[in-house]
Formats: C-alpha cells, sequence, structure tokens
C-alpha cells in the first residue's frame, strides 16, 4: 500500500511540471485572445510562433516529464493539450505517455477560467492527476 501512494505522489509531482509550464501559456493566450478577440490560426507552428511561446516539438528536449504542449486549432480552439513523456525518459507510468486538454471559458470578450479534461482515450491521464484544474 504504501509504494502504490508512494507511486502516485511521484506521478503527482511529475504533473506539477506540467502546471508550472502552462503559467506562461495560458498567459500568452489570454492576452492574445484580449488584444485580438481571437485565438491564434494556421498550423502548430504558426499558433505557438503568434504566442510567443515554445514550439510544441521544444518542450521535449527542456523539460523532464512533459513532451508536448501544444495549442489547439479547429474545433477546440484556443485549448492547450499536454502529453508526457514516456517511461524510459524516466516518467512515472501512471502518467507515461498520458494527454489532457484545457479548454478556455470566455465571457465579454474575456478568458474567465481554464477547465481540465483528460483526453486520448487509452492515453488519457487518469483525472486524480489532474484534480487541481478541474
Amino acid at each position: 500500500m504504501a509504494f502504490s501512494q508512494y507511486n502516485k505522489y511521484v506521478a503527482r509531482t511529475q504533473v506539477a511540471e506540467a502546471f508550472v509550464l502552462l503559467g506562461q501559456v495560458k498567459q500568452a493566450l489570454t492576452l492574445y485572445y484580449q488584444e485580438t478577440g481571437a485565438f491564434p490560426t494556421g498550423n502548430h507552428q504558426a499558433r505557438h510562433d503568434a504566442l510567443g511561446i515554445p514550439r510544441r516539438g521544444q518542450y521535449r528536449n527542456s523539460y523532464d516529464y512533459v513532451r508536448e504542449i501544444r495549442i489547439l486549432g479547429g474545433g477546440s480552439p484556443g485549448g492547450i493539450q499536454v502529453r508526457f513523456d514516456t517511461v524510459g525518459f524516466g516518467v512515472n507510468a501512471a502518467i507515461a505517455s498520458k494527454r489532457f486538454n484545457m479548454t478556455p471559458s470566455v465571457s465579454s470578450g474575456v478568458i474567465t477560467s481554464w477547465t481540465c479534461a483528460p483526453i486520448g482515450g487509452s492515453n488519457a491521464i487518469d483525472e486524480q492527476y489532474i484534480k487541481s484544474c478541474m
């Protein structure tokens, strides 16, 4: 039992890295939306460049547990997707290769809050690891 609790603790501390990185991404999206009244468009690179944040592939080599953070377009404009790296890169098995999305809520032309949701079927992160943003 103690080992299981320890594993959960390790996974939660690794997820915390994503929340630290998401701070600058959420701020950039909020400012962009406030200034333009829209979310960035184009391909992944164009959306990241418009916000002045690292491109999604740059996270893999720069951080310990997060493989990718990307700004979503299409049916989820302004959304953010987080994907964790693999066990081979030291990520706890409970969150390795798992994903979740953050979606902005807009009211009166301003992003007022964010919600988190696991995504990706078998690659969806267990909600217990992202409770703090739900």
